[in-house]
């Protein structure tokens, strides 16, 4: 709202004077002549306005990763337990699939050398498909990831670059 009216004009009044002098009505008024205001929306908002959230995965192939025979590898397949890069993907990915409606994630590595010449990739699909890198769920994602280790080697440098602009 701009402009003075009758509504936005407000006397000020000192209660101590008022109490002594008789004919005392105010010491001044104070006109609001604007105001506006602010909405701050929050995640839930947007999610409820429709907002899509589009999940990408890239996955760190590189060397410096540790060797994923041994324990001490980010990497390391453990029969029994998940792996760092597993947990994480698990943990965000089942919070984040929840706000994409077909469920369907592309999943890149960057930094091995991929068959079948063993060429340095900085930006290869975890399924094996170029042409749709996209795996079914959080569940899909795991599997291409756990399939990558077996058939990619881990190599370097790291260079995730291609990964973010795809």
């Amino acid at each position: 709202a701009r402009g003075q009216s009758q509504f936005n004009v407000y006397e000020v009044v000192n209660p101590k004077k008022k109490m002594k002098k008789k004919k005392y009505i105010n010491s001044g008024t104070v006109t609001l002549l604007s105001f506006a205001t602010e909405s701050e929306h929050t995640f839930l908002d947007y999610i409820k306005g429709g907002t899509q959230i589009n999940f990408t995965v890239a996955i760190d192939f590189t060397a410096s990763n540790g060797n994923p025979s041994q324990s001490t590898s980010l990497h390391y397949m453990n029969p029994y337990q998940l792996n760092a890069y597993a947990m994480a993907l698990k943990a965000v990915g089942e919070i984040i699939q929840d706000y994409d409606s077909d469920k369907m994630f592309p999943a890149l590595g960057f930094g091995a050398k991929i068959p079948p010449d063993g060429h340095v990739s900085h930006e290869f699909p975890l399924n094996g498909n170029p042409d749709n890198p996209h795996c079914s769920g959080i569940e899909g994602i795991l599997e291409a990831y756990h399939d990558s280790l077996k058939t990619v080697q881990l190599y370097g440098p790291t260079n995730f670059a291609p990964v973010v602009n795809h």
